[in-house]
Formats: C-alpha cells, structure tokens, sequence
C-alpha cells in the first residue's frame, strides 16, 4: 500500500516523456518504451522512503528490517497507551498509566538514538510494553460497560494495581539499557572527585 504513490508518480512521469518523445519529437516507439520503462524504474528506487534509525539507513543496519519493526510494533504500542490514558476516568490509574507512558516513551526516544541497544530490549517491545497497552485497552473496555459488578470491579482494581508494578519493570529496563552510561558518568565522578582531592592537596 505505501508503494501504491511511488507507482502512480513514476507512472504518470514515464508517461509524459512517453507522450513528448513519441508524438513531438517522433522518436522510434520501441526505443521510447523501453527508455520510458527505464525511466518508471529509475524513479520508482529514487522515490523509495528512506527509512532511517538514529541517521543509519535501516538497511545498512544488520537485522535492520527486524529492529524496524519492533520499533514500529512498540511506537503502535505506545499509540494505544496513550489513547487509554485519555479515555481512563479515575484520576489515580490514570496518573499511573500516565508514568508509564512517559516511561515507555523515554525508553523509545532512547533506543532510536541508540539502535545497537534494541536488541537488548528485545522483552520490553514483545512482552511488557504489549501487555501494558493490552492491559489499558481491555481496562478501559470494563471501564466503558458501567458496570459495578463484583468481577468487574475486582478486574478494574488489579489492572490498576499493576501498573505501578509493570512502570517498576520499565524503570529496570531503561537502568538496564543505560548501564554503560552510567557507569561512564560514575568514572567520570570519580575523576573529578580524584583530580580535585590532587589538587586540594597541592
């Protein structure tokens, strides 16, 4: 389906220089269809999209098409969080949906930045961040019934009870995909602790 413009652009302009060269300037007909088959070509690989993580083409990176989709997966994903934090009418969970979202999202913004680092946060994208979007769609569903049904109250208070829970687990992912750096940032401290005591001493 997103090809369906590149066709009809390149279509159209490989008909125009079609149109020119055969009725103005009467060219051969074989040789301005092949050169107009040339040129629908030419401009189908120039229009192609180029999809890039963190400036890289997605396909100089290795498995690329594959952490392309997680991150399309995840920003979907995140879309669906979203929708549930507005449609979610008690202040509380929708405070912890909130936390959540904006976790998930700095974990996202971080990995686009860093795309040596997805794979790492392979069960963040397949397992938590799916199951926190489904978890808020399926409670808003419940939510939407009206119903004070005891199974349907006691859904409600454990999917809310949850999220604070599944944020923890994003935290400890995001930590976990930030090691290097903070260990980085501790040497650093270290250093400067180390250099200032120096130069205290002198």
């Amino acid at each position: 389906m997103r090809d369906i413009p590149r066709m009809i652009v390149s279509s159209l302009l490989a008909s125009a220089v079609f149109l020119v060269l055969f009725l103005l300037f009467r060219w051969n007909l074989i040789v301005c269809i092949l050169l107009c088959v040339g040129i629908y070509f030419g401009l189908f690989l120039l229009l192609k999209p180029s999809r890039r993580i963190a400036g890289i083409d997605v396909e100089s990176l290795p498995g690329g098409e594959e952490i392309q989709k997680l991150l399309d997966d995840a920003q979907a994903d995140l879309g669906d969080i979203d929708q549930a934090v507005k449609a979610i009418a008690d202040p509380a969970v929708q405070q912890d949906a909130q936390a959540l979202y904006a976790t998930g999202t700095g974990i996202l913004a971080y990995l686009n930045e860093n795309p040596d680092k997805i794979k790492l946060a392979r069960r963040f994208f397949t397992y938590y961040l799916d199951t926190a979007a489904k978890l808020l769609a399926r409670y808003v569903d419940f939510q939407n019934t009206g119903l004070h049904s005891e199974e349907v109250t006691e859904i409600l208070c454990k999917t809310a009870e949850s999220l604070p829970v599944l944020n923890k687990a994003f935290e400890k992912q995001f930590t976990h995909l930030m090691q290097g750096e903070l260990l980085d940032v501790e040497a650093d401290i270290e250093l400067l602790k180390s250099t200032l005591k120096m130069e205290g001493g002198q």
